[in-house]
Formats: structure tokens, sequence, C-alpha cells
């Protein structure tokens, strides 16, 4: 995402009139898409941030947007197809950088590349298999599901595995996962005190998977797509 920056920016009048480079912190909102002014893609240069969608009155917690990765795959669409009524909002997990990049100007780029075309279709790609997953996976003992999520969200922040584990960051709480999962939240933090019993997880101070070829085999994702996106190399 590095090269797809300097691209864009190449051109500094162009740059200075159709990109802009933000800073955000924690809980700090990045972006908030508006179905009738959106016109924008957002780049993760640098920390991740919180995808968050409005249902029934409340903003909730969906999945994360990390470094290097972009959010505004709805201005792929054709909007006479597609009316996109949706609300939904990327909030700062970390503190970061990211570019807010003009529509047009981002896709005339994309089509002028074939390594920025190719990296939008994988991006794409790797989200549409991660939602279809899950998707097809929805009515699964729920056991399956946390270790799905978990391991979702490892592949998704690219997180390292040393030594068979992987810790999470301290923006992660337990919490997220009631939220995808859409469960009771007494019913996922059973899940996890069974994890923590097993020896699988510990959830203090940070919440840290300490067996991933456990926790692995409780999956079912594909392992060949969590072997190839665990490494921190987007």
């Amino acid at each position: 995402m590095l090269a797809i920056c300097e691209f864009l920016t190449a051109s500094p009048e162009l740059a200075k009139e159709y990109t802009k480079k933000i800073t955000f912190h924690d809980n700090e909102i990045i972006h908030k898409y508006d179905y009738v002014k959106n016109n924008q893609f957002v780049l993760i240069e640098k920390g991740v941030g919180k995808l968050e969608f409005y249902r029934k009155r409340r903003w909730e917690f969906e999945t994360f947007i990390a470094q290097d990765e972009f959010a505004g795959i709805e201005n792929l669409l054709n909007s006479k197809k597609y009316d996109c009524s949706m609300k939904y909002r990327i909030v700062g997990a970390s503190e970061g950088t990211a570019f807010l990049v003009n529509k047009n100007f981002f896709l005339d780029h994309m089509y002028a590349d074939p390594t920025i075309f190719h990296t939008v279709l994988e991006h794409i790609a790797l989200r549409h298999v991660l939602t279809s997953h899950n998707f097809r996976e929805k009515k699964s003992p729920l056991k399956q599901r946390v270790a799905d999520i978990l391991l979702e969200f490892a592949i998704i922040t690219s997180l390292p595995t040393l030594d068979n584990q992987v810790i999470f960051p301290d923006y992660f709480s337990e919490s997220m996962l009631v939220s995808v999962l859409r469960a009771p939240s007494h019913h996922v933090f059973a899940i996890l005190e069974f994890l923590e019993e097993q020896e699988i997880v510990s959830r203090f101070p940070l919440f840290k998977i300490r067996d991933f070829a456990r926790l692995k085999r409780l999956s079912n994702l594909h392992l060949a797509l969590l072997e190839n996106s665990a490494a921190p190399v987007v």
C-alpha cells in the first residue's frame, strides 16, 4: 500500500487537490459514510481502524481495517445498479495515519497501474472469502465460530505467530467477538473460559492465543488461506 500512496502523491499539485493525509487516534472517527455525498476511498497507511455499522440505533463493531488496507469499495459499484443506504464509519482502534482519496482520482490511478489494480482485487477477494465463510458457517457450533473469528482477526491485522502463539494488541476486546458473532455475551464468554481452561488462550493482561495449532483445529477456516495470510505481508 505504501507504493500506492507514493503513486497517488507523485504529482504534488494533484495530490494536494485530490488527496488528504490525516492522523488519527483511538476512538477517533476517521471516515463516516454518507451515501448521498460519498466519493472517496480511505487508505490506512499506518495503524488500525474499526469498521462499525449502524444497527438498531447504535454503532456495532464489524471488523478491522488494518495497515495497508482500504475502505470505500462501494465506490466500485455502479450507483444505477445498487443504491447503498447503509450507514458505516471507520473509527481509530490505535494511533495511525490514513489517506482520504477522491474516488475518480483513485480509480484513474488504479486502472493505470496493474500492480494497484491487482492489490485492490486481492483485498476484495480476501474480504469476500472471509465474509462468505462467516455466512456459510453462521449456524455452526459457537466454539468453532469463536475460533474462526479469532483467526480472522489475526489474518486481517497480520499478527505475527511466534512460538505457536499470537498476542493481540490492547485495542482488541472480547466484546468485539460478541458483536461479530451476534451471540449472547454469556455464551461467548463461556467458550472463552473453556479455551482458557484448555490453555488454548489466555485472557489477561492481553488476550493471547497460547496454542495456535490447537485453535486452528477448532476452526473451519481454510488452512491454506490462514497459512498464507498469518505473516505480516499485505
